[in-house]
Order: C-alpha cells, then sequence, then structure tokens
C-alpha cells in the first residue's frame, strides 16, 4: 500500500510540477509569443490526493532565458528587431494554498510574482534594455475527482474550474527607443507581471496504473480570456492594441518509482504550450498583436518526498517550435516571428498541514 501511494504520488507530481497558468507562466512558452500566464502553479504538488480538511502550502520557481529568434519553424536571427536575437530573462514565483473540503473536492488560490528583463537592438540601432517587476495575475480555482479515490487507486480523473484575475498590472512603464529618441513608455507585453483582463480556466488530468511502480499521466488546461484587447498600444501612436489572449497547455508522459520507501520518483513526458490564432471568446483576433505559436517540449522530471514535504524539479527542452501568423499579421502581411527558450527550468516544494 505504500508503494503504491509513493507510485500515485510521482503520477501528480509530473502531472502538475510545471505549468502554465499557468499557464502563468501562470504563464506560456513565456518569452515573446507566449506567456505562462495559466495555470499558474509553477510546481510543489505532493501526493496524489489530499485528505478532507487538509491543508497544502506550495512555492514554485520557473526560470526562463532565450536568445533565439523564429520565424514560422525555422532559427531566423537576421529576421529579428535590428537583426539581433531579442534576449528575455524572467523570474517567475508562484506561492499558493490548497485546502481540501473533501476527499474529492479541492480548492486552491495562486498568486505570483515575477521579475523580468528584455534586451533588444531598437530603431535608434542601439541596444537598449526594458525590465518589469510586480506581483502578478491572481486564480482561484477548484477541482473534482470524478471517482472516489478510496476505491479507485489505480486510475482516476479530476476536473477543474477556474478564474484568473488582473491583480498584476500590464503597464510597467519603461522607455521606448525610437529613431530620435527615448519616450516613457510600458515593457513589452511579454515581461509584464500581468496581462490586463480576466480570464475562465479549464483544468483536467488523470492517471492509470500501468505496473505496481509505473503509471501513465495526461493533463491539460485552457484559459479563455473574454476580453478582446488591452488598452495598451504595441508602440507609441501606433493605434494597434496588443491582444488579450487564450493560453493553453496538455502534458503526456510516465512516472516511475524509483526508491519508493525514500520517496524519489522520477518522470518523462512531453508537453505543448501555445497561444491560438482563435480565442474561444472575445474576439478582436484580426485586429490586435497577438504573438501566436506553440511549443512541444520533451518534460524529464524528479520528485522527492520527505515526511509532509515534497521536492519537484522539472526541465522542459524544447523539440519543435511554430510562430503561426495571427489573423493580423495574415491581413496586413505582417512577419511571424518571435523568441523562444531552448529550455526551462521548474522547481518547488509543497507542505502538508
Amino acid at each position: 500500500m505504500v508503494l503504491h501511494l509513493k507510485a500515485r504520488s510521482a503520477v501528480l507530481l509530473a502531472a502538475t510540477a510545471a505549468a502554465i497558468v499557468s499557464p502563468r507562466d501562470s504563464g506560456a512558452q513565456g518569452c515573446e509569443p507566449i506567456r505562462f500566464t495559466s495555470p499558474i502553479d509553477l510546481g510543489g504538488e505532493g501526493k496524489a490526493f489530499q485528505t478532507a480538511h487538509e491543508w497544502e502550502l506550495s512555492l514554485g520557481y520557473r526560470r526562463l532565458h532565450s536568445d533565439e529568434f523564429f520565424v514560422g519553424s525555422e532559427a531566423n536571427s537576421q529576421a529579428a528587431p535590428g537583426g539581433a536575437s531579442p534576449i528575455f530573462n524572467i523570474n517567475t514565483f508562484v506561492a499558493s494554498v490548497g485546502y481540501s473540503i473533501t476527499d474529492r473536492f479541492r480548492v486552491r488560490a495562486s498568486v505570483p510574482f515575477s521579475s523580468a528583463k528584455l534586451t533588444r537592438k531598437w530603431a535608434d540601432n542601439s541596444i537598449h534594455q526594458q525590465s518589469a517587476t510586480g506581483i502578478g495575475d491572481a486564480s482561484l480555482s477548484a477541482d473534482y475527482w470524478l471517482l472516489e479515490p478510496a476505491t479507485h487507486r489505480g486510475s482516476n480523473i479530476s476536473v477543474g474550474l477556474g478564474a484568473k484575475a488582473p491583480t498584476g498590472s500590464h503597464t510597467v512603464n519603461s522607455k521606448f527607443y525610437t529613431a530620435t529618441g527615448a519616450v516613457d513608455f510600458p515593457a513589452d507585453q511579454t515581461i509584464q507581471p500581468g496581462d490586463g483582463g480576466w480570464a475562465l480556466v479549464f483544468e483536467t488530468q488523470g492517471y492509470r496504473q500501468i505496473t505496481e511502480r509505473t503509471f501513465a499521466y495526461a493533463s491539460g488546461s485552457y484559459m479563455a480570456s473574454p476580453k478582446a484587447k488591452s488598452d495598451v498600444q504595441q508602440a507609441p501612436n501606433s493605434g494597434t492594441y496588443w491582444s488579450v489572449p487564450d493560453v493553453y497547455s496538455a502534458r503526456l508522459g510516465g512516472a516511475f518509482s524509483v526508491l519508493p520507501e525514500q520517496g524519489l520518483n522520477m518522470s518523462l513526458g512531453g508537453r505543448i504550450d501555445g497561444i491560438p490564432v482563435h480565442d474561444l471568446i472575445g474576439g478582436g483576433d484580426d485586429s490586435t498583436v497577438k504573438r501566436t505559436s506553440y511549443v512541444v517540449f520533451a518534460e524529464p522530471g524528479l520528485s522527492f518526498t520527505h515526511g509532509k514535504g515534497t521536492f519537484t524539479l522539472t526541465v522542459p527542452y524544447r523539440l519543435k517550435v511554430n510562430r503561426m501568423k495571427s489573423e493580423l499579421e495574415q491581413r496586413t502581411n505582417g512577419v511571424n516571428g518571435g523568441g523562444f527558450a531552448k529550455y526551462l527550468i521548474f522547481a518547488g516544494y509543497s507542505h502538508r498541514l
């Protein structure tokens, strides 16, 4: 029984150790085309199930560095602004608290904090840096196991529903560098702590036992924003506004209990994160600046449980990029380019009370 419980822990650790908001990144994959907005639980999930009236405190971390520029699926730094790939450095922390009302029903609140920098060549033919730091968009969600955990130890599936609030600033001020000089203007949307809109978040995750120590897992989330556009223009006096886009993420893989008595588990799977060309609701697809794209990763991970605490580490490695043309880019023959990280680092710790 102890072995089975720890093996199931590996599955849920693998299925939720890095997200999104989500997906921040909360969420995206966080650089020029994709922000991790939702789900914003970046790591630290513990055992497969929480017992009734149990609390869980978590702290997650994501590290993102990008210095490559893609047009479509091809790396092409010469197509970047000024002919040089922009450099992104984004560090995100997420604090969350979860409470199990019953063995099957849990609620969770999360608040992210990010510090980000963007370095690129501007219209004055010089390299300048923008930065943005602050609290991001908080989320509140609830999830429910469809099958009774006590009688379905070998497999189960949960569904969740949540909301993301625009608690983070999407207008952190910086400098915009024109050919004739610098002007005060909000930093690029991709490094802002928030996106300026409310959103609904749909989530699901599940697992199935394959052998005594091996499980398969799958999870997915979709953040739907009803707001068509931000109130921030892409550039001063451009008349074109940033989108407040939908964001999605999906994962599939397997988890193995390496040393069950010591609480050491490992996982290997794949994930895809993206921004769709067409929003589910809200509109604005043909008139706003939207960095539509998806990124496919291979995702190895480790977790270690000791007592009521659990450490997690995953390092998704990029396999494929597709920076698709948005509707606005299709209509205006714009360049569908963006910066993407080669790999991400997620780490987390959770503790149950």
